[in-house]
Parts: C-alpha cells; sequence; structure tokens
C-alpha cells in the first residue's frame, strides 16, 4: 500500500512526560543541610620515611655481614637486636640487597615500612614496625619470611 501526500500522517505515540524528582519522591525524608563530618587524618612526621629507609637499609646490611648491630642500637628494641644474629645466620648467605622501601605512618606514633628485599633465591618482603617514644622513633618488630628453599640453600651459591 502505498500513501499519497494528500492522506494524513499515521498518529505517532506520545512520548513520556519527564516530571521532576521532587514531585515524585516522597517529602517524609528529612533535609540535611549539615555537611557530614570530616575525620581529621593524624599529623605525619615527614623525617619518619626516611628514616625507615635508613634503618631497614642498615638492617640488610647487617644481615649481610657488612655492618655490627651494635651500630642499630639506638632504633631498634632490644628484641629485635636480640634477632638480629639468628637472622644473619639464616639469610646472610643470600647476600640480601634492599631495590625498594615503602613507608606509611598510620597514626601520630606508629609507623609501619616495608623493604624488598632481593635474595639469591629470590625476591622477599622485610616488614617493620616503628613505634615513637619520647619524639625517638624506634623499631619494635622486625619479620623476614624465608622459604624452605632459601634455608636450604645454605651451601648452595647460585651463579647469575
Amino acid at each position: 500500500m502505498t500513501t499519497s501526500i494528500a492522506e494524513p500522517r499515521p498518529q505517532q505515540s506520545q512520548r513520556p512526560v519527564l516530571r521532576r524528582l521532587a514531585d515524585i519522591l516522597p517529602t517524609t525524608a528529612p533535609v540535611t543541610t549539615a555537611p557530614p563530618a570530616v575525620t581529621a587524618l593524624p599529623a605525619t612526621d615527614p623525617a619518619a620515611p626516611v628514616l625507615a629507609d635508613r634503618v631497614l637499609r642498615a638492617v640488610v646490611e647487617t644481615v649481610r655481614g657488612r655492618r655490627a648491630a651494635r651500630q642499630l642500637s639506638r632504633v631498634l628494641s632490644t628484641d629485635v637486636l636480640d634477632s638480629l644474629p639468628s637472622l644473619q645466620a639464616a639469610a646472610g648467605h643470600l647476600q640480601p640487597q634492599v631495590r625498594k622501601v615503602i613507608a606509611q605512618q598510620h597514626a601520630v606514633d606508629v609507623l609501619e615500612a616495608v623493604a624488598v628485599v632481593t635474595l639469591t633465591t629470590g625476591v622477599r618482603a622485610l616488614a617493620a614496625r616503628f613505634e615513637k617514644h619520647s619524639d625517638r622513633w624506634q623499631c619494635t618488630t622486625l619479620q623476614l619470611r624465608l622459604t624452605t628453599g632459601d634455608l636450604a640453600a645454605r651451601g648452595q651459591r647460585r651463579t647469575c
């Protein structure tokens, strides 16, 4: 069937009517005019990440046997300082080297840091927690997770 110009166009369906949300939403919802409370972030110490970087690099030097542990006695707690010889015995032969240190201050007096450490057997993380005691940062926790392969590689040397 053909349509001629003289015939009227068929009626198209009408488009939906747009309404404002204010007209269709219930008016019982409370109107809040005050902005939500903003939680203030703790003030950070700009020197803390630098200290964490230097301490973790010095710890790796100690584990490798290139630095005396007593040089770190001011920045390491006695528990951490006492654990360094066993860490050196377990990982010193793996020739650890620091690739990068990442530090995050979670509170005014707490800083956590991780060093990405390359061993001859792979890449591991050296994690540390620093706490501020009377205006001085001190490393209170130090952790390096070694695998059984790391511990078994004591007598073997990998050449690259």
